[in-house]
């Protein structure tokens, strides 16, 4: 099985053995022998200047000062930030501390936090200065800074952006910079060769346009969220760029306290080989579980929603990406083949909005025809949740808006045979014409339940 190019910004670096070993209580654990292989290699790639975390973790003296806090968003395992569970799939970048690492840290907090020899101090990493994957072919930038609030609700807005191409581009690579990384939630990427999300642009007097759902045709070329670095594909399945097309941010803003502006950037990197290999997308449950009845009463800790799809032909799991909002808790995914084995795809037992992104298997699982994929998303809108944004709780049902909620993990896949992608996607398509079918009767029936508590029609 061939395996997938892919780069993320902490799985090039060196691992440094030294803070792997086993150290027993009579050996003193120092800053330059044990910790500092640690912090650099798990934590200065974002803690570090012109990176997103609030501070750098650069030296001896940046982490001293944060020594007593390290250790405890560490035992806590809230950082590094890595929310799939060991033994669930095993994923490029993966950014899990061992125990072992873990009670390092936490010795050396107790024991005074000494710094140890600086000559046995491991050198930095040598960080990629600018865009992660090297030079770009191709950088496309907003056309027109956007000027983010002080304050207010969340912003959904789409900036379409000339791409400038003439002629038919394969996308092996795409790398994201946000301008103002203190308000930048995430961001979706698509090609736009119709010129429908430059006309709706044209239509609204601010820079861009509202809504989240984007314009339908265009070629999805992945997303950003905080804490996700560049999005790869699979060598043999670039994604192919039409020409003369728009690039598409879709962009979700968090107002900080004060104004900022945003001027997004994407680096585009070209293949000169075509795709040899199909992909397909399944999203687990469809429409973002539009269709499957998300309606969790204020106080609920343990809403579960589950849906499964039966693969038709054989195909190679390259990626799964988790997704719901803020009471979002548990993503539990997994296969059962024909012979009743099961398959661990991923679990995240505790889904943090504000760490997003798709989870690349190092390599990629393969799954035989007749085997059934499992989803099941589990929410916690009690208010023992400390992610809640309602105190107190309140009924949440599904919706676009962060306060509302979604979920569903979606895997991308290539066919094992290219044939078979068409088979997969009309298989695929009657599940979600079930689901789309399910959240009309829903929405209908959620409607028929205000006006009875309302006495209104709306």
């Amino acid at each position: 099985m061939t395996r997938l190019l892919l780069v993320v910004c902490l799985a090039a670096l060196p691992m440094f053995g030294a803070a792997a070993a086993k150290v027993g209580d009579a050996v003193d654990v120092t800053f330059s022998q044990h910790i500092a292989p640690i912090v650099f290699n798990n934590c200065t790639s974002c803690h570090r200047p012109g990176q997103g975390a609030p501070f750098a973790l650069t030296s001896y003296d940046d982490v001293y000062k944060r020594g007593m806090l390290i250790q405890a968003v560490t035992e806590s395992r809230f950082m590094p930030p890595w929310q799939a569970r060991e033994g669930y799939g095993h994923f490029i970048g993966e950014r899990r501390l061992s125990a072992e690492q873990i009670a390092l840290i936490g010795k050396w907090v107790k024991t005074g936090m000494p710094e140890g020899d600086a000559a046995a101090m491991p050198k930095m990493p040598d960080f990629p200065e600018g865009w992660q994957l090297g030079e770009p072919d191709l950088v496309v930038d907003m056309e027109i800074p956007y000027q983010v609030p002080a304050d207010g609700a969340d912003i959904y807005r789409n900036f379409p952006a000339a791409i400038g191409t003439t002629e038919h581009k394969w996308v092996r690579a795409v790398e994201f910079r946000p301008g103002s990384r203190s308000v930048m939630h995430h961001s979706l990427f698509s090609a736009d060769a119709s010129g429908k999300a430059r006309e709706v642009d044209a239509r609204d007097e601010e820079t861009g346009f509202s809504g989240m759902a984007g314009v339908p045709g265009t070629t999805k070329l992945g997303g950003w969220a905080v804490g996700s670095g560049p999005r790869v594909f699979p060598q043999e399945a670039p994604v192919k760029l039409p020409p003369n097309a728009d690039f598409l941010f879709r962009s979700h803003f968090h107002p900080s306290g004060k104004t900022e502006t945003e001027v997004s950037s994407i680096a585009l990197y070209f293949s000169d080989e075509p795709a040899t290999r199909v992909r397909v997308g399944i999203q687990l449950p469809p429409l973002y579980g539009r269709g499957s009845n998300i309606d969790i009463p204020a106080g609920e800790k343990e809403f579960t929603i589950r849906e499964q799809f039966t693969l038709p032909a054989a195909v190679d799991i390259y990626s799964a990406g988790p997704h719901a909002h803020y009471i979002g808790k548990d993503f539990h995914g997994w296969a059962v083949l024909p012979n009743g084995e099961e398959v661990p795809l991923i679990h995240v037992p505790d889904w943090d909005f504000n760490w997003q992104g798709s989870f690349v298997y190092a390599e990629p699982v393969r799954l035989p025809a007749g085997a059934t994929i499992h989803v099941e998303v589990t929410y916690d809108n009690s208010a023992e949740n400390p992610r809640n944004p309602h105190n107190p709780p309140k009924r949440v049902t599904w919706g676009l808006a962060s306060f509302q909620e979604m979920g569903s993990i979606s895997f991308s896949a290539l066919p094992v045979n290219n044939e078979d992608a068409e088979l997969i996607r009309q298989e695929y398509g009657k599940l979600q014409a079930k689901h789309t079918m399910q959240a009309r009767e829903q929405m209908k029936g959620h409607k028929e339940s205000i006006r009875r508590n309302t006495g209104t029609d709306d």
